[in-house]
């Protein structure tokens, strides 16, 4: 396939891996009211998802890079993707409901280090723009899914919709399987270049770049999950808002980093990948923190709007600068070490802030997820520049050089 082609069939998968999690936004508050679930225990269903995604990023990052098989796991992130959140729609209370939300976590982030770590290949003077399109595609994916999921509500209840809802994954899984070629990430090795844990711990884990970038994108995916799972819940219970306004709502904010996504990608090609990492985590900071005092009318949709364009859609530009500081070779393990990171900030996050929520309010999740926002701006003392004739860059790219 052409380089553009598999872009397309990627960015079509990528919106279909984030379709439940647009889903599960306006589920979420009729699921929890009728499986009599606390806030505490909603955070615990998506800590433990978290757990799992960890495991199953950092786990499928280093295996993409030492053996290969990426086709195959994103047919089966598609397939069992479908089979665990349907499954969900099962589910008699939080102890039977657990374990299957948890387990999807396993499946789904399978996606990102075999797909992303394609891109960056195939894409090597422009992997901003590609990966700013791939993210175009979740943000497109959570954009319908949500609006959707909330008229579906109308009609049938949350366990039908999440049936339906696994239409999508299921024919994406049978395009992957029929079009996309097998592939192997880090191609043809230098003579004594393998990958061992020795230099993946080098390279990634002692890169002072790639720790920056994992706290940049952990607490902006602890925000995404806060508004995806409690913006719904705030809404309902204080506003008394109805299903298809709900779905309205999270479209929103999804659809306004569908654009900005790509043009930052774009941009961070060709300017500072710093400044714009910057200026978008601080402006995304205040716009959490006003959310929950701007009621429901056009100030609620200004300030979700704003967190979308200025925080969310720096998916990619993280991803594209901790790609140039580290090995080409270890793609795949790059987008599985920060994707792991993610999966911590947000399992540790969502399990205190679950306890916050029903101790101090909802309004206080938001207040803290937008400090933090702020407070991470700290992380840019660790972040070098990423020129490909840095001293950063040549170390990343031989971690086994004696001169090191």
């Amino acid at each position: 396939m052409k380089k553009w082609q598999i872009l397309a069939l990627l960015t079509t998968g990528h919106a279909c891996e984030h379709w439940f999690q647009g889903v599960l936004g306006p589920v979420i508050p009729f699921l929890a009211a009728d499986l009599g679930l606390t806030l505490t225990q909603v955070g615990l269903l998506f800590t433990g998802r978290a757990v799992m995604s960890a495991f199953s990023s950092v786990g499928t990052g280093y295996v993409i890079d030492a053996y290969g098989g990426g086709k195959w796991l994103l047919v089966g992130c598609m397939a069992s993707a479908a089979l665990f959140y349907g499954g969900a729609g099962f589910a008699t209370g939080f102890l039977t409901l657990a374990p299957i939300i948890w387990l999807s976590g396993l499946a789904t982030h399978t996606w990102h280090p075999p797909s992303m770590g394609l891109l960056s290949m195939r894409f090597d003077n422009r992997k901003g723009l590609a990966l700013g399109v791939h993210g175009t595609g979740a943000n497109l994916g959570q954009t319908l899914a949500p609006i959707i999921a909330g008229y579906l509500l109308l009609v049938m209840s949350w366990r039908g919709v999440l049936m339906v809802n696994t239409i999508p994954l299921f024919a994406t899984a049978m395009l992957l399987w029929i079009f996309l070629e097998p592939f192997q990430i880090s191609g043809k090795q230098k003579p004594g270049s393998s990958i061992t844990p020795r230099n993946f711990v080098d390279a990634l884990i002692k890169n002072p770049g790639m720790l920056g970038a994992c706290v940049l994108s952990g607490v902006r995916t602890l925000a995404h999950n806060v508004v995806s799972i409690f913006l719904a819940i705030l809404l309902v219970r204080k506003y008394g808002v109805g299903p298809s306004t709900l779905g309205l709502a999270l479209g929103m904010y999804s659809a306004a980093s569908i654009f900005p996504e790509t043009i930052v990608g774009y941009l961070s090609d060709r300017i500072s990948r710093k400044l714009i990492l910057f200026f978008g985590t601080a402006a995304g900071g205040i716009a959490l923190f006003l959310i929950p005092h701007a009621g429901t009318g056009i100030s609620l949709y200004v300030c979700v709007a704003s967190v979308g364009v200025f925080l969310i859609s720096m998916r990619s530009v993280i991803f594209a600068y901790g790609f140039e500081v580290s090995p080409p070779r270890l793609a795949g393990s790059v987008v599985g070490v920060i994707f792991t990171a993610n999966q911590i900030f947000v399992g540790l996050g969502l399990f205190f802030l679950g306890i916050l929520a029903d101790a101090y309010g909802l309004e206080f999740v938001f207040g803290a997820i937008g400090i933090a926002c702020l407070g991470s701006l700290i992380a840019f003392s660790w972040l070098p520049r990423t020129e490909e004739n840095s001293p950063l860059h040549q170390a990343a790219a031989n971690p086994g050089d004696p001169a090191r």
